[in-house]
């Protein structure tokens, strides 16, 4: 094993050329960027642990001014594509049964 006196990194703190910026705020992350045309997101969890999906009613949300779009599970083609370690499709919004809160 090599001396560990040999490595000039180990058990040291590294500098950070950033640290100022943030400790006073004035770091810029990718969330503060405002684009032209840039539209924003929300998103509705569900409430419950496992559950069927019956339907779902989006014309509250459709009807909001400045919505530009309501999506659900069925506006996604399905996946059938699982990960090999756990039963569950990978697919990004529930469809048909609710799998986890939230």
């Amino acid at each position: 094993m090599e001396n560990p006196k040999t490595y000039k990194w180990v058990g040291t703190r590294p500098i950070r050329h950033d640290g100022y910026d943030k400790v006073v705020g004035k770091a810029r992350f990718a969330a503060d960027l405002n684009l032209p045309g840039q539209l924003h997101a929300a998103y509705l969890r569900s409430p419950h642990a496992h559950a069927n999906i019956v339907s779902i009613d989006t014309s509250k949300a459709e009807s909001m001014p400045g919505v530009k779009a309501v999506v659900t599970g069925d506006d996604f083609p399905a996946l059938d594509i699982t990960d090999p370690d756990h039963d569950v499709s990978i697919n990004v919004l529930a469809r048909g049964t609710v799998l986890y809160h939230g």
